[in-house]
């Protein structure tokens, strides 16, 4: 589970930004990047759905651990490296093992990337509700030191992807390092600047049509 170096009786409205989670225990991990990773996936959209219906604002533990699973990164991480790789065996499921943590750092990269660009709509329209907004509910934050917790957030993440790698680059499969890096770049960049997946205006589509629509001039 993860959880804060602050218990409930140190949170106090408005401490400055230090939220850092600890890893989840191995078990866990390893059920993260598994068979089972679509399993888990479904299961994770039960419980937004039970918290939706009930009205339910998570606390920031409950919501990432839950959250960083909803994002779809270890299922997606799982489904491509099988398509990429054509085959299926004992150790290619194995080393999913090995990799567990990149995949848990990444995907908690991407959902908390999703989150900054995309909390404030999703919220308007009655969606449930993101770590920003449970920040702000459970340690009675303003909206701009939420943000500002869920960037430092991020950073630590990245801290963590680098370590990873540093310390088990060479015993995971090239395509996982891969994928899992590009996942979490990819996030960032189609976030940074808001919604760049649900509007059809603003830097993003700039950045497609640059990239896809318009030519490149050569002299």
């Amino acid at each position: 589970m993860i959880v804060s170096k602050f218990n409930d009786s140190q949170v106090k409205p408005r401490r400055s930004a230090n939220y850092h989670p600890s890893i989840w225990d191995n078990k866990l991990i390893e059920s993260f990047t598994t068979p089972y990773s679509w399993t888990n996936l479904c299961r994770s959209y039960l419980v937004e759905a039970r918290w939706f219906y009930r009205g339910y604002i998570p606390t920031v533990n409950e919501y990432l651990e839950n959250a960083c699973i909803s994002v779809g990164g270890p299922a997606a991480i799982v489904h491509a490296y099988i398509l990429r790789e054509c085959t299926l065996t004992k150790s290619s499921l194995d080393c999913f093992k090995n990799g567990s943590k990149l995949i848990y750092w990444t995907s908690l990269i991407t959902r908390l990337s999703d989150d900054l660009g995309t909390s404030e709509a999703e919220s308007k329209r009655g969606d449930v509700a993101k770590s920003i907004k449970c920040y702000m509910v459970h340690e009675g934050v303003p909206e701009v030191e939420a943000k500002h917790r869920i960037k430092e957030l991020i950073n630590y993440s990245w801290k963590k992807v680098n370590k990873e790698i540093a310390k088990n680059g060479n015993a995971l499969p090239k395509s996982i390092v891969k994928m899992s890096l590009n996942m979490a770049r990819t996030a960032q960049c189609i976030f940074q600047h808001g919604d760049g997946i649900g509007t059809s205006t603003g830097v993003m589509k700039d950045h497609l049509s640059s990239l896809i629509v318009k030519p490149i001039p050569i002299e």
